[in-house]
């Protein structure tokens, strides 16, 4: 299978990750705390809260902490864990560097926004460059994602979407 693919990439989010471990260190500590020393506060959350809290947060920086982007001769998929998100290139009719701020985005991770009256959905890594993908049809227009190797990932989706008529 792996010989299917035109292109790969994998960007670990040392951002993310940093942040997400940090609040699922937080939960990890307050419910070791509760159970060996004591209650935290008047009316404390009973421990199974904090474990649950501390397992989700724990799945959820698994997840997130890498974007996988996936090219192979019949599609594009782009990917947080479980979050993939697929587009066959019969589907893409056109390819650009986004020049927009990640602020625009409202931030990092699976985004949702509206520029120039298109709908983008976005997987965005705090810090990476990335690339809009102009969709044909679809509940969104606009794809969006970052990548270390932009102009690369250009050049490939260009050769992809150019021999398609």
């Amino acid at each position: 299978m792996q010989a299917d693919n035109i292109y790969k990439e994998k960007i670990f989010s040392k951002d993310i990750t940093g942040i997400l471990s940090a609040v699922t260190a937080s939960f990890l500590f307050v419910l070791v705390y509760q159970i060996l020393v004591e209650p935290i506060g008047v009316r404390p959350a009973p421990n199974w809260f904090f474990l649950l809290m501390f397992l989700l947060f724990l799945g959820v920086t698994i997840n997130f902490s890498r974007l996988v982007i996936r090219m192979t001769p019949r599609s594009i998929a782009v990917g947080y864990g479980i979050f993939k998100y697929t587009i066959i290139w019969e589907n893409i009719e056109g390819c650009y560097l986004d020049e927009a701020s990640t602020i625009r985005y409202g931030g990092w991770g699976i985004r949702l926004g509206r520029v120039k009256g298109k709908w983008r959905l976005v997987y965005n890594v705090l810090g990476s460059p990335r690339v809009v993908l102009s969709l044909r049809e679809g509940r969104f227009r606009e794809f969006v994602f970052s990548t270390k190797s932009p102009e690369q990932v250009v050049k490939v989706v260009k050769q992809q979407i150019g021999g398609i008529k």
